[in-house]
Order: structure tokens, then sequence, then C-alpha cells
């Protein structure tokens, strides 16, 4: 497919601002059309799916795909002749090639696992370049973020609190552009935090480096917004930015009072990207020019505006490499296609995804509170981990319930999981905190959320 420079894609994103909701069909259908020729033509997997399919299919017509049946045949699925899979698992595996691109062409990233083995995807020059865009134009140079325009300065101080240990889509984000600012002889102005830190220490590294943009979860900075309350961190951000998990809009009006400034946020997903942008007006709308959201029903039959759906098929209309074409993700959302005040085009969406509980343990010395992603992380790269949930019983007791992949070694994914959490208990004070792990179906979510994978099954 045809390349497209960082200058090209900007122009794209800008100009399709201004588009009417029937001209940005007609671009989604023209992209559409590209995306399922190239997949045809160079992808094993994607050739014998839509076997006997016509020339020119419609939407409808073209199969959902499952995580599952993506990660059995990824050597299949890519539509690059050199790729190897086991070049790739191998590359994953030195923590060392973190910023650097896979092939010399590819920047890599990888799924949480939470359920289900992690899936790994490639991005090309071509999906890194409008990604990159869709942020420049709709988020940094949005009216959201109008009163600090020297966000995308170089020499802007940015800290990132991210889950690291994994090729992960923020992590490699974050050292690529690091690794680009450092060839520069810029240095100091990018601080990575690692959730499994002490808070107090994380907070007393944003004490000294005193951030103008913090980027991160939102749980996470739920639990920096009670610190700056409480006076122990004392910090002025400039921006924050949430991704990665569900915003409500009161943690969202939480966190912008504790720190004096906007939040903006992003549904992302390693799979599609830059789904839905935050903009000044409070709604989440969706980057529809390049990326294609389906809300569906149970049975995956469509759902009508204003309805709440039990996922959505998602696709990606920039990622010539690696195709993710109408891929089922079980998030949960409410399409509105009226229009928005803020006068973008683009239909806009309520996110109705997983809210995880807040751990709160009873520790050595004090009450220490946490995000739920400081437990999640520390597992989510284990191998032979199907589904799994932490269930907190009581403020010193936590169970981690699992279901194993089949042909897993249990016995060796028990044994990292008892020394990664109790890393996580060491390293926040909590070793008399007493921890089990029960194999068991976990916690299904109610109609309209995701499972939730941390739960505090006890008042208080």
């Amino acid at each position: 497919m045809k390349t497209v420079s960082p200058q090209e894609a900007l122009k794209l994103v800008h100009d399709a601002n201004s588009l009417s909701r029937e001209a940005i069909a007609a671009l989604q259908k023209e992209r559409l059309t590209a995306i399922v020729a190239h997949a045809r033509e160079n992808s094993p997997f994607y050739q014998k799916k839509y076997a006997g399919l016509p020339d020119n299919p419609s939407l409808a017509d073209l199969p959902p795909v499952s995580k599952q049946e993506l990660t059995a045949c990824m050597q299949d699925w890519v539509t690059d002749p050199e790729f190897s899979e086991e070049a790739l698992v191998t590359f994953i595996r030195d923590m060392g090639s973190l910023g650097h691109l896979f092939m010399d062409k590819y920047s890599v990233s990888t799924t949480s696992g939470t359920t289900g083995e992690p899936l790994r995807m490639l991005r090309d020059s071509r999906h890194i370049n409008i990604n990159g865009a869709l942020l420049q134009d709709r988020l940094y140079n949005s009216p959201l973020l109008k009163n600090f325009p020297e966000i995308l300065e170089k020499k802007t101080k940015f800290a990132s609190i991210l889950g690291t240990g994994g090729h992960h889509a923020a992590v490699t984000a974050f050292e690529k552009r690091r690794t680009a600012l450092e060839k520069e002889g810029i240095t100091g102005t990018m601080e990575l935090l690692s959730i499994g830190e002490p808070v107090e220490e994380m907070v007393a590294r944003l004490n000294n480096f005193q951030p103008e943009v913090i980027t991160g979860y939102p749980s996470f900075l739920q639990v920096l917004a009670g610190e700056q309350q409480e006076g122990r961190l004392n910090i002025t951000p400039k921006v924050i930015l949430c991704s990665a998990e569900q915003l409500t809009d009161e943690t969202r009006l939480l966190i912008e009072d504790r720190f004096s400034c906007p939040v903006g946020n992003v549904f992302c997903s390693t799979e599609g990207g830059e789904v839905a942008i935050l903009c000044d007006h409070g709604q989440m709308h969706l980057n529809s020019d390049w990326i294609i959201v389906e809300p569906i029903d149970r049975d995956g039959n469509p759902v009508p505006p204003g309805t709440m759906s039990d996922a959505i098929l998602v696709t990606n209309l920039m990622n010539a490499v690696q195709p993710i074409i109408r891929y089922q993700v079980d998030d949960c959302v409410i399409l509105h296609e009226a229009p928005c005040g803020c006068g973008l085009p683009f239909p806009y969406v309520d996110i109705l995804g997983r809210t995880d509980d807040m751990p709160v343990f009873t520790g050595e010395k004090t009450t220490v509170r946490l995000s739920p992603i400081v437990f999640l992380n520390a597992v989510c790269d284990i191998e032979g981990l199907s589904i799994f949930q932490f269930i907190q019983l009581d403020p010193e007791t936590l169970v981690m319930r699992v279901q194993y992949l089949k042909d897993a070694d249990s016995d060796a994914a028990n044994r990292e999981i008892r020394e990664k959490v109790q890393e996580q208990f060491v390293n926040h004070g909590l070793k008399n905190v007493a921890f089990s792990i029960e194999e068991g179906e976990p916690q299904r979510a109610v109609r309209g959320k995701k499972m939730k994978t941390y739960i505090k099954d006890f008042p208080g």
C-alpha cells in the first residue's frame, strides 16, 4: 500500500476535520476497499478467510476475526513475506530492543494478556505516521489543550507512568521518543516511572522532576491526586493525559481539581491505534476517517445508535503489515450520531469499559492505596495464563483466580505469579498480606461492563 509521510498524514487528518459525515463515510469505504484488497493479495490468512467473497465486498460481507484466531496463525497473517514469527519472539524477549525497530522498519507492541495469550502487533511507517497525526491534530493541538501550545516542543518535560517489563505500546512509544531526542542531544526531558515502584519513591521522583505533562493510567493518576491533596506530592503540571483504562467523568474532574490543569483522554488499543479522543466538550470522538467501529450485541448483530453494545468490531484502515479487519473487542459502547458542540464531524461514544476496584491494604506501617494496574502488569506477560482475576477478601488477604491455556505448565506459571506478586508486596510495604492462587472461573461482568480483573470483596 502507498506509504504516507508525517507531513502527508497530518494534512489528511486535519483536512478531514471539516468534511461532512457523508464525505467521511466515502473515505471509509475507499480506504476499506484498499486495505481488504491488500490483505487478500498479501496475507495467506486473509486469502483463506475471504475465499469465496465477491471482488468488492461490503463491510458486512467480511467475517469478523477474534484475538484467538489471529494469535494462532500470526505467520500467515502478516503481509511481509520476509517476516519470521520466530525472529519476532526473539526480538520481544530482548528488553534492550525497546525503542528500536524490528526488521529495521516495524514498531512492535504486545497486548496486556489479561484474557488469553498476548497478541503481538507490528506497526508499519504508514500506521505510525497516521496515528501520530491523529494525536497531534486532535489531541495536542485541540482546543482542550489550547493553554499549553508548547506541549509538542522537544524540551517539554514529560513524565509517563507506565507498566514496564514488556513491549507494551505506551512503553514502546516512550522509548522511541526518548531515543530520538537523545540522538539530537536532548536529555533530561523524559521521565519513565514504573507502576511497580513504591508510591513514595514515585512521589519523590515527580517532586524532583517537576513534569509539565504527565501521562498514565487513570487509576494511578487518581492515586497521585490523593498524594497531591495530602501535600506529599507537590507538582504543577500543565496537562495530564490518560489512556488504557476507562476514565469516568468523576475521576477526570477529580484529577483536574487536584492538579488544576486540563485532563485529556485517548481510547486506544494495541490493535486499533487511537480509536477515540476527548474533545473540549467532554465527548470521546471516534477517529472514523481511519478507524471503523461497529457496535454489536452478544450475537454479533449491529446495534443502533443510542443503544448499549455488548462488544465492538474494530477495523484499522492504517496498518498494512498486519491488517485488523472487523476484529472483536469486548468494550461496550453507546454510539451517538448527534452533532457535538465542539464542531468535529465525527460521531462520539460513551465507553463502558472495565472499572476495577481500587486496592486498599493495611500495610506493615500504614494504610497503602494502589492502582489495580500494579498487580495486573506484574503477571500479564506470564506464559500459560488464559484469564485471571484478583479478588481482595479483606485488608490483608489477596487471592488470584486463574484459568490456564491448554497444555500450559500451571506449576511453573504459579511459581512465577507468586514471585511477581510478592515482589510488589515487598515494594509497597505489604509483606504482611497473605496471597494465594486458585484455579476457577472469574466473577463475570454484568451487561454493559467488561469483566473486572481486580475486585475488592469487602466493604470500605
